[in-house]
């Protein structure tokens, strides 16, 4: 079996799922799943899937133009962030900076720029406006959220200076990784208390080490964030605290191997069977409609907390195994809920095909192929990642790709 074997087919079903999902009458509105409504949102969500698969290159003048103008649309001419037309997220300010970093990303892919300057950017006058942000979103504490937050502001600094050069916009980068270093705790991550040496430590932590990648900065914990994702990984192969994976937490988890793969020569065969085992984990959550879910195993109730003893229990450390056991009692006791995001009016279901899934698990996907040559003679296989500093960036898999020897460093190592 070669490459193309086995990743074209997802490829396929899930381009042919995604078609399915476009609103009528606007070749760039999307619906977040079967059952749930259409917002920039989504546009956005389903645009990075198609880059990834490069049908962007397909597009014609008039058809990107089209995109373009669409996204553009959503622009505050006062103030320069993206906003949605309707706020779904009680917490408006993440809405709109969490918008603004998927618009700036799709202009990216679209070789385009916003319409109105970044003018919010300027409430941060200094370095210490920029700390003082950071303090009061209680990023140093590992708050829930917070490491998105952290997050925005760097892309916002860092896309404004890569635009202009401007040396205060440099300083106040600085000042964010002053920080950071200053506050991250003994495992790599921020917070003090026990769940920020974990799970949520990893899944909250991810998006600033996400900026510490794209910048090429000095990790100086980079072995324990790696011990601390190694022991996490389930008897399945994926990260997450609940059985049959979570996207975000299997995707934080990934691309930091991803990076440190290309970082540790020490620990590149370890991590390169952990990647192994995730891929085809991560493969059985493709729906038979072609999209991808959050977990296609959705709890039926408290028998499923007692078959899945064996699930808490893998691994040797007793604080993984509470947090799993805590987490999945959450989520069995909510099965029946809708899972809201804040960027849909509707919630989708555990097992429904949805956007965001499904480019988090295809990107997933993406990112192990081309780190790692699989066993059963999957290669390296060449995929869009994003033009721009966030999510879907991976600057190290294009120097990695690029090297003839397929070992090349950052220099951080």
């Amino acid at each position: 079996m070669n490459m193309s074997d086995c990743y074209d087919p997802i490829k396929t079903k899930v381009l042919n799922w995604l078609e399915t999902l476009k609103v009528p009458g606007n070749g760039c509105r999307y619906r977040f799943s079967a059952f749930t409504d259409d917002t920039i949102f989504c546009t956005c969500f389903a645009l990075f899937i198609l880059d990834l698969f490069k049908e962007v290159e397909q597009f014609t003048f008039a058809y990107r133009q089209k995109w373009i103008s669409y996204i553009e649309s959503f622009q505050n001419e006062q103030h320069g962030y993206f906003e949605p037309k309707e706020y779904y997220h009680k917490d408006k300010e993440r809405n709109r900076y969490q918008l603004t970093c998927f618009c700036l990303s799709a202009l990216g892919i679209l070789d385009a720029e916003p319409k109105f300057p970044l003018r919010f950017i300027e409430q941060w006058k200094t370095p210490d406006d920029v700390k003082r942000y950071l303090y009061e979103r209680e990023c140093h504490k590992g708050r829930a959220g917070s490491g998105n937050k952290a997050m925005f502001l760097v892309i916002f600094l860092t896309y404004e200076y890569e635009r202009t050069k401007e040396s205060h916009l440099l300083d106040k980068i600085n000042a964010w990784f002053e920080f950071h270093d200053k506050t991250q705790n003994q495992s790599g991550f921020w917070g003090s208390d026990l769940k920020s040496h974990f799970f949520h430590g990893l899944q909250n932590g991810f998006h600033q080490l996400l900026v510490y990648f794209y910048w090429n900065r000095p990790i100086t914990k980079l072995n324990r964030i790696v011990d601390v994702a190694l022991k996490i990984q389930d008897r399945n192969g994926l990260f997450s605290p609940i059985y049959g994976g979570w996207p975000c937490y299997d995707y934080d988890a990934i691309h930091i191997l991803v990076n440190a793969h290309n970082m540790l020569d020490d620990r590149r065969k370890e991590i390169a069977a952990s990647l192994e085992k995730a891929f085809y984990a991560i493969n059985e959550n493709q729906n038979e409609d072609g999209g991808f879910c959050q977990s296609k195993r959705n709890p039926r109730g408290a028998m499923n907390l007692i078959e899945d003893l064996p699930f808490y229990m893998f691994g040797n450390n007793p604080c993984v195994w509470y947090q799993r056991l805590q987490k999945s009692i959450s989520v069995t006791i909510r099965r029946k809920d809708p899972i809201t995001t804040g960027w849909t009016k509707n919630g989708r279901m555990l097992d429904e095909s949805n956007l965001w899934d499904t480019w988090f698990r295809c990107l997933s996907l993406a990112e192990i192929i081309n780190t790692v040559v699989l066993k059963d003679g999957l290669g390296l296989k060449k995929s869009n990642f994003h033009k721009t500093i966030g999510l879907g960036f991976n600057g190290n898999l294009r120097l990695y790709r690029n090297c003839e020897n397929h070992y090349c460093r950052s220099n951080n190592h």
